[in-house]
Parts: C-alpha cells; structure tokens; sequence
C-alpha cells in the first residue's frame, strides 16, 4: 500500500472505472495461471522424496508438464488459490478502510511475474494523503491483520498434513541434488511442534501446498511489518511515534542491513527502501492523538511481526 503526498484533497471516495476493474480482473486471472504453474514446481522442489528438473521460471516445457498432470496441477491449485486469497484480504484490509474514510484508491493490483512464485504480491494506490495519524494507523494495520488471520486456518491444516522426512546431506566435495527448504518463522515452529513434535536432526516437513502458501504469506507479512519507508510497519510506526520515525528510520535500516549477514536477500530488501525513502511523509492534521485502544492495534502487529519473521526465508541444501 501506498499514497501520494501531492494529490489535491477530495472528501469523496469516487466509483472505480471499468477498466480499472478489468485490469484488476485480469491481472488475478494471470496470477492465478502463474502461480499454479510455478507452485506446482515449488510443491515438488520441497519434497525429499521428489525432484523436478523444471527450472522456477515460466517457460513452455514448465507449462506443458504442469497443466497436463492433474497431480501436479491440484497441486499447483492448492498453492495458488490459499496464496490468492491471503494476498488479496491483505489488500483489502487497505482498501476497506480507505472506502471508510472516504479515501480514493484504485482496486487491488495483482503483479504476476512469470519466475519465482508467480507473483510479487498485490497494492492499492491512494490517490489522496491521508487526514491525520489514527487513519494511518488503521488503514496500515488492516492488511497485515487481514491477511495473517486468513493465512492462519492455512498454516493449522497445512502443518498438520505435512509429513515429517528425513534426508541425506551431500558430503561437501560431492555435488548433490537441492532441496529447497522455506525458513522457519516463530509461527510455523509452533505449529509444528504441535501437531509433530520437535523434528530430530536431518529431518524437515515434507510441506502440503497450503503450508507452502501460509509460508509466503507469513514472509509477505513480514516484509510489510519492517518499520520502515512507506512498507506498513512505516505507516503504523509513523502513527504511533510521529516524527520520531525519522531518527528511527536509520538505525533500524542498519538492524535489517545486518540480518544480511543471514541472508544475501535481506541486502536487496534493505537497496528497495532505500530508493523508497527511509522518513515517513507527514500526514496533513499531525495534532490527532491516538487512542488507547490505537496502541494496542500496534503491539498487536509487533507480535505478528515477531511470530512471521524469518532470518533466513529460503535455505538451499544439497541431499544425496
């Protein structure tokens, strides 16, 4: 989610255009196509006991095989449409909100990209600055609300039809064949330990598509919780603390430039809100206090920070 700080002050919230709609429409229609063709390949990529030579990009071969295999078809479908559906409440935990309070946006925006997982995620442009603090607050928090409580049923049924495995590291001046295994976030240990139990040493989940969805969708939560920029976590830390979020801006950018020491991506991540802008613009009234309860909605979406967030998001192994 983002706005613009220049747009002049319009106190309605006026009907969508209908191609907008058709462009919404047809931007999820094509994110549905490719993130059950790249999400079939990913739900094979995870397994032990399985391997694909299909590469994580779209490309004729990956489509033939996908679309022609009913297995690795639902198995696609099981992937893309929890992933959709928690991507999408996301946003529309942003774009309610801004119908509330009369903000003009565009619907949401699927950005299907054909690598990876499909898709870089969805957003909504606000085309109008926001009024004051508690309208930041509450259209900023919403879709990370939004989205990690629908991801959550995901997650439960997921993990609990997930398998444990056990596998074989390559020895190290051997080459082997890579396992991709998704990082662990607070959220997914406990659920696994719940429904399996501490796992023993060389032994991971064998990840039912709905898990491997909740996992992006844990990580996509993460990513829009970092304090920072214009990323959600900006927003809600810009509400709570004002224009105390600019001499936090720097310090917590060095903390995440840090966890690159983990993990090279979180450089890259750290080089995009860069080019976004560490300082928070301001929001027109910045006299509106919060509200008790306003504060609360914040510590809630740290504890959904800290349960999502995972220092190392993909770790490659190399099994025998």
């Amino acid at each position: 989610m983002n706005y613009s700080s220049s747009a002049a002050a319009d106190l309605s919230a006026p009907k969508h255009q209908p191609w907008q709609l058709g462009l919404a429409g047809a931007l999820l229609l094509l994110a549905l196509f490719t993130t059950t063709t790249l999400g079939a390949i990913w739900s094979v990529a995870t397994q032990t006991d399985d391997t694909t030579d299909l590469g994580m990009w779209m490309g004729f071969e990956s489509i033939r095989t996908v679309w022609s295999d009913p297995g690795m078809l639902a198995a696609g479908l099981s992937f893309s449409i929890p992933l959709l559906l928690i991507l999408l409440c996301h946003e529309l935990g942003h774009y309610l909100p801004c119908r509330w309070y009369r903000l003009p946006t565009t619907p949401p925006y699927f950005l299907p990209v054909p690598f990876g997982l499909g898709t870089l995620g969805a957003f909504i442009k606000i085309r109008r600055p926001i009024r004051n603090r508690r309208e930041l607050l509450i259209v900023g928090a919403g879709g990370p609300l939004a989205g990690f409580a629908v991801l959550i049923p995901f997650l439960l049924v997921g993990i609990a039809l997930s398998e444990p495995a056990s596998y074989q590291p390559a020895p190290a001046e051997a080459a082997g064949a890579l396992l991709f295994v998704p990082g662990q976030s607070l959220a997914c240990q406990l659920v696994t330990w719940a429904f399996h139990g501490p796992l023993p040493e060389n032994t991971v989940l064998n990840l039912h598509p709905f898990a491997l969805a909740a996992w992006v969708g844990l990580l996509a939560t993460s990513l829009n919780l970092l304090p920072l920029a214009q990323l959600d976590g900006g927003h809600i830390l810009y509400a709570l603390a004002g224009r105390l979020q600019h001499k936090l801006a720097l310090p917590l950018w060095v903390a995440l430039a840090l966890c690159g020491t983990f993990w090279f991506g979180w450089l890259l991540w750290c080089l995009i809100v860069v080019v976004i802008g560490l300082r928070h613009p301001p929001v027109q009234d910045e006299t509106l206090r919060l509200e008790p309860g306003h504060r609360k909605i914040g510590w809630l979406c740290l504890l959904i920070l800290v349960l999502s967030f995972m220092p190392i998001p993909l770790d490659l192994i190399p099994v025998r």
